[in-house]
């Protein structure tokens, strides 16, 4: 729009939330996409960015405060970083974070919302944080403030972290250790070697291997996982891609006579075979590249980075897997992308589950299972 400059303040009435966090409003059909805003909130925003088919803005103040928001909790919510939804009530989030999910697989996934499985939606309790990043500048130990480099000071109100952390690095003189794990309680620095229990399963690993983060939800995850794999009607091997230090190795290796965990770190790669039970083979191996050679398998979990599986990992999967596939995402956008090449290559989506793995911030996960279409 024209009309509109970098810099200029405007009034909005914020609509949905979209990924990554924003509301959008539309000025004269315009899509202006404001963060710090919820839906139902009628703010002064300052824009940031005008592009020739949207704008950015940035909050300024508010005109008229959403229902959907809460008083927030945190001294420090406003300006730190460590979360970006603070202020929006927790049912809220769970709402916004499903209609994000449905928005972008019919967007960019192509898939009729009314065709969809019903999305059944597991909250986790606050202080979730099983291994935290903190930043120091001499004076402060916090999250960096939004957009900035500045350190905000973590206090002990904080949802997001452990309750020991929170303390912790509110009480820190700016010198304390910045990485750290939360276990029963206790802060265990980086570069160490810890034993971790989660149901039945003992994994040994490094602080600097891959672990899942929400401390709640851990056997959420391995029990929904367990049981798509359950559904298939041979045993005779699973993949595991992007293992990790094997979380859901371990799990799968009592299912099935054998199992192959695919991972490209050398030091996660490390661990899953310390912790592998015997009919468990861990390949260190890049998954695009193990994708190439990819054996045909009953059941094919995988769990990759944000970015997705590359498009030859999606191709090679849907082509070896036998029965079920199972898709942990941490990214709705780019999940309903290769969503959309799963049911192109003869997969259906039959099941969606939502795992609100981080709670008070705009990130969304999602477990799925595919069957072939019949």
């Amino acid at each position: 729009m024209q009309s509109m400059r970098t810099g200029e303040e405007i009034t909005i009435t914020a609509g949905e939330l979209v990924a990554g966090g924003d509301a959008i409003a539309r000025i004269d059909g315009f899509p202006v996409f404001a963060s710090g805003v919820f839906p139902g909130d009628v703010a002064l925003v300052r824009l940031s960015e005008v592009k020739k088919g949207f704008a950015k803005a940035d909050l300024v103040h508010l005109v008229t405060p959403s229902p959907w928001r809460r008083a927030e909790p945190c001294p420090v919510a406003s300006t730190c970083g460590g979360c970006d939804w603070t202020a929006l009530r927790l049912d809220k989030q769970l709402d916004a974070k499903k209609q994000i999910l449905v928005e972008s697989l019919r967007r960019i996934g192509k898939f009729d919302p009314a065709s969809l499985p019903e999305i059944t939606i597991h909250p986790s309790p606050l202080n979730y944080r099983i291994r935290s990043r903190l930043h120091s500048d001499g004076r402060a130990v916090g999250f960096y403030a939004m957009r900035s480099n500045d350190v905000v000071q973590l206090p002990e109100e904080c949802e997001v972290v452990g309750v020991a952390t929170a303390i912790a690095a509110s009480r820190a003189d700016g010198l304390a250790p910045l990485s750290f794990w939360e276990i029963d309680g206790k802060l265990i620095p980086d570069r160490r070697e810890i034993t971790m229990r989660v149901n039945e399963f003992t994994y040994r690993l490094s602080t600097d291997s891959f672990f899942q983060v929400n401390r709640h939800l851990f056997g959420t995850m391995i029990r929904l996982v367990t049981a798509h794999a359950a559904r298939t009607e041979k045993r005779h091997m699973a993949l595991d891609l992007y293992a990790g230090a094997g979380f859901f190795t371990l799990p799968l290796a009592q299912l099935f006579e054998r199992v192959i965990a695919v991972e490209g770190s050398p030091e996660s790669a490390k661990y899953a075979r310390i912790n592998a039970p015997r009919n468990v083979r861990v390949s260190e191996t890049p998954v695009e590249i193990h994708a190439a050679r990819m054996e045909e398998a009953d059941f094919i979990f995988l769990d990759p980075p944000r970015a997705g599986a590359r498009k030859e990992v999606i191709d090679a999967v849907g082509d070896k897997a036998r029965e079920i596939i199972c898709y942990l995402s941490c990214d709705p956008v780019t999940f309903s992308r290769d969503a959309n090449r799963l049911t192109a290559s003869g997969w259906r989506l039959s099941t969606l589950d939502l795992l609100d793995l981080f709670p008070n911030t705009h990130h969304v996960e999602t477990l799925s299972s595919f069957e072939r279409a019949r």
